[in-house]
């Protein structure tokens, strides 16, 4: 467990510094003139507490006594789980370009709830639209983000 701790943690550590620094070149609440939070606040936010979350567990696993140090089973069926939600994930990102945010945001939605809630799949369709939107709104009239928003099928 020590040395699975050690590996996120600098992982974590490694993810944390890279979106600090993309974020940084983002364009800030000046240069829009509007006084609205630009693009690189909250992924800047995000990643300062996924860097204090990191160095919490480097503490703690630097301090962990050898009876905690258990052995991490990689391929039992909760991990089988988290590696199909990663790779679902990992489909998104790729499609997300083409598709644009709201196809691809409300698919993946979808899938999620499906899955993991094994909802009515009207009432699943009804969540995800009601989502995407909430996210769409939020990102293009409160913080001001230019969405992509159909991808290839432009209207």
């Amino acid at each position: 467990m020590k040395k699975g701790n050690l590996v996120l943690a600098a992982v974590c550590a490694v993810l944390g510094i890279g979106i600090i620094a993309i974020s940084s070149g983002y364009p800030t609440a000046a240069d829009y003139g509007t006084g609205v939070p630009g693009p690189g606040l909250w992924p800047i936010v995000i990643s300062i507490v996924l860097l204090a979350c990191t160095a919490i567990l480097l503490f703690r696993t630097l301090r962990m006594p050898d009876e905690k140090n258990t052995k991490i089973d990689l391929w039992s069926t909760g991990t089988r789980r988290v590696y199909a939600t990663m790779g679902i994930l990992a489909v998104y990102l790729l499609v997300l370009p083409f598709l644009g945010f709201i196809i691809s945001t409300f698919a993946l939605e979808f899938i999620f709830i499906q899955w993991f809630a094994k909802k009515n799949p009207v009432i699943t369709l009804v969540i995800s639209a009601a989502i995407t939107m909430v996210v769409y709104c939020a990102f293009r009239f409160l913080l001001n983000v230019p969405v992509h928003t159909f991808g290839i099928f432009v209207i």
